[in-house]
């Protein structure tokens, strides 16, 4: 059983807290991650779509874990990203980039790492939806097979081939400050076809939006944006999707 497994047996959904370490020191990092445990988050999740100094990853990390108990995991968006005091690294495959670099040549030079520094990996995988009218960070950084926002069945056929692969989870992305969160239907229609947990990101920005997400089969929630700008949203949103 992964962490992952072990969490919702537990707690049922969940709640996880994204913090880039480019969006501010190790010190503030730290305090914000205080707050959200102190909130109820299940885990703190570190990275960012153009994170590359190492240094800052492990920084981050380390003031992170000064200030919370709740386990820490890399979110990483290459090998440099991986730092060797992390609990856990989502070992991932952005399965609708277009990019070798995204599928399989990072998770390549990243691997002998995260054996070296004994991280344990979460396999995942990471599918990217296009929410937005302006394209978010992460569709301007990479190059995507785009998934529209109603184009359900090509997001039910990404879950189901990484359910079919051994991935541990997916990561449904709609992107740092997307207009729009994943759609419900889109997550009926993906918990109808998969069993791993489904993970949801990108424009939840109050309770009644993560309540929508984990009743149409989201597992556990993720807020980045809100650590930065409205971290009090967090408590909220977790007492709802808990309760």
């Amino acid at each position: 059983m992964n962490i992952i497994e072990e969490l919702l047996q537990k707690y049922k959904k969940l709640h996880f807290s994204l913090i880039d370490p480019d969006k501010q020191t190790p010190e503030e990092a730290g305090k914000r991650a205080e707050l959200c445990a102190k909130y109820g988050t299940n885990a703190i999740m570190i990275g960012g779509t153009t994170v590359k100094d190492r240094k800052i990853v492990y920084d981050t990390i380390k003031s992170i874990k000064e200030h919370v108990k709740v386990p820490t995991i890399l979110f990483p968006n290459s090998a440099d990203a991986v730092s060797e005091n992390a609990d856990y690294i989502f070992f991932m495959k952005l399965l609708n980039s277009k990019e070798d670099k995204y599928q399989i040549s990072e998770q390549v030079r990243g691997a002998p790492l995260v054996k070296k520094w004994k991280i344990t990996p979460i396999p995942m995988g990471y599918i990217v939806i296009s929410t937005s009218k302006k394209p978010t960070t992460i569709e301007k950084n990479v190059k995507l097979h785009r998934i529209q926002i109603d184009d359900i069945k090509k997001a039910v056929e990404y879950s189901i081939y990484a359910e079919m692969t051994g991935m541990n989870c997916i990561y449904l992305e709609a992107g740092s400050d997307a207009e729009q969160p994943i759609p419900n239907e889109m997550l009926k229609a993906i918990r109808s076809e998969i069993k791993i947990p489904i993970i949801v990101g990108g424009g939840i920005k109050n309770a009644r939006t993560a309540k929508e997400k984990v009743d149409a089969g989201a597992d556990i929630i993720v807020n980045g944006t809100a650590t930065e700008e409205n971290i009090r949203v967090i408590e909220d949103i977790i007492r709802t999707i808990q309760s």
